[in-house]
């Protein structure tokens, strides 16, 4: 069942892509005017794909979903090293992208790392012990785990204080295998460390195996009011678009019990 589940859910969200709605819309009444039917049902057709190309693309959308996704992590408490002890600092990869042969971190990586290594470095200033889990395998040669480790290396973090799970290939294997890994360690706080837009399902997935992290968004994504539809707010629409469908199924599998 949950293989049908997963399935349908990655079915549904190619119809939050715009440029897959739109070539639906169009192949739909090309079939509906070849057989010379339902011309209101066309020019309907057209209206709802024009209306929907126009809230996508000048941002309205975005501008309403960027909101429900990350408003709750922009103004968080700054971190006090003395008000949480022996942490751990889950930071969640961001893909990795290959340039030239060379496999490097996407670039949201970097904010991530960023600040990780700023909460790291409230406990090491105070000689304070600390842990960086670094979480991802990545779809490369490399995991992301290797590659964000190797950076943190080059910041100043000794390899004693970081921790490599690389063997997840999504958000929900995030939360599992770092699980595993927190138990092992009997760690009683953590800190997550990943994007805005993002969080919300990461903290609901970490949340469904047991673990109460502490969110600290390290970047935030938003559309801007334009006249005009343009690519960029429908590329940022898009990818909130499927996190909402992603904590839609959180919800789902948490309500059937099916994500342990």
């Amino acid at each position: 069942m949950k293989f049908l589940l997963d399935f349908l859910f990655r079915v549904f969200q190619l119809f939050t892509e715009p440029y897959f709605l739109v070539f639906l819309a169009i192949v739909i009444i090309a079939l509906l005017k070849r057989k010379n039917k339902c011309k209101k049902l066309r020019v309907g057709i057209f209206i709802v794909t024009v209306a929907m190309v126009i809230l996508i693309g000048n941002g309205f959308l975005g501008k309403l979903i960027s909101g429900y996704l990350q408003k709750s992590y922009i103004n968080t408490p700054e971190v006090k090293s003395t008000s949480v002890q022996n942490p751990v600092i889950v930071v969640l990869g961001g893909g990795v992208v290959d340039i030239n042969n060379t496999e490097k971190l996407h670039t949201m990586s970097y904010s991530r790392m960023v600040t990780a290594y700023q909460l790291y470095h409230e406990y090491s200033k105070n000689n304070q012990p600390c842990k960086i889990l670094i979480s991802g395998k990545g779809r490369g040669r490399i995991s992301e785990a290797e590659l964000f480790s190797e950076d943190f290396k080059k910041m100043g973090v000794p390899d004693s204080d970081i921790i490599k799970e690389d063997q997840s290939m999504n958000t929900y294997q995030n939360a599992k295998f770092s699980n595993e890994i927190l138990k092992k360690m009997g760690a009683s706080s953590l800190y997550l460390v990943t994007s805005g837009f993002h969080m919300k399902r990461s903290v609901a997935l970490f949340q469904t195996f047991g673990l109460k992290p502490v969110p600290k968004a390290s970047d935030f994504i938003d559309t801007e009011i334009t006249i005009f539809p343009n690519g960029y707010n429908a590329a940022f629409t898009f990818v909130m678009l499927k996190e909402v469908v992603g904590i839609w199924q959180v919800q789902l599998y948490n309500s059937l019990g099916m994500n342990k």
